[in-house]
């Protein structure tokens, strides 16, 4: 986690202090200014409010909103916080193999450098974290034997707490259609971790039998997995430009 914070600050100084006699990729209706050298109130920025529809229709449903703000002609930032709701969740149900309830939210952070001859070209670093708090019933072994065996099993309503962090590294094309609409493709790498916390008292002695569920998490306590995947995805949204200053 904390490579990762160091790796957006590292990419988030080298973008502000870069060149700044870049022109706006849309100057009739954008403003240059620099808000890191000058007080640029936020009501002034060029600003893109946006949502993924991918999240909706992943497999785990997920609900929530982007906002960019322009800080000059090479960087912007954006900001992305969403929710899960347990009734949208597909993994959640009365069968065996789904759990009883999952909610949680998702918090994400992106920083911006558009310094390219293609002024709707532009590559980003993004840090995301997902919470998901899950609620199930899961199977003990009593009184092993340490070949597998056991004189008899307990059923245990358990609480699992499963954190995903995202390191992404991406280019994307963003790019208006008309005055308003604004479209924003990108591709890249995503270096991801899961964590499995569970503070809920287990069966004294008991130990946590395997079992399969829908995406097949392994939700033991205290489980990590890392691993790196592509990964490629739009949004939409609705774009503010400039405002002068009065």
């Amino acid at each position: 986690m904390k490579r990762f914070l160091y790796i957006i600050i590292l990419s988030s100084s080298c973008v502000t202090y870069a060149q700044e006699d870049y022109s706006s990729s849309n100057p009739e209706d954008s403003l240059e200014y620099n808000a890191f050298k000058e007080h640029v109130p936020y009501w002034r920025m060029e600003k893109n409010w946006k949502f993924t529809p991918f999240d909706i229709f992943s497999i785990v449903p997920t609900f929530g909103i982007d906002h960019e703000v322009k800080m000059n002609p090479l960087t912007s930032f954006q900001f992305g916080a969403a929710v899960i709701p347990s009734f949208f969740q597909f993994l959640v149900g009365d069968m065996e193999e789904q759990f009883n309830w999952m909610n949680g939210y998702r918090v994400r952070f992106e920083s911006r450098f558009w310094g390219f001859r293609k002024p709707w070209v532009y590559v980003s670093t993004e840090l995301s974290m997902r919470h998901l708090i899950i609620n199930d019933n899961s199977i003990f072994g009593m009184e092993g034997d340490g070949m597998g065996n056991f004189a008899y099993f307990v059923e245990q309503n358990m609480l699992y707490h499963r954190f995903s962090t995202h390191f992404n590294i991406k280019v994307g094309w963003q790019f208006l259609k008309g005055e308003r609409l604004l479209i924003d493709f990108y591709t890249g790498l995503s270096l991801r971790r899961n964590n499995v916390i569970s503070n809920t008292e287990r069966p004294e002695g008991g130990q946590l039998m395997p079992w399969w569920n829908l995406m097949n998490w392994e939700l033991r306590d205290g489980h990590k997995y890392g691993y790196a995947t592509p990964i490629i995805g739009f949004r939409i949204g609705w774009h503010i430009p400039a405002q002068a200053d009065i």
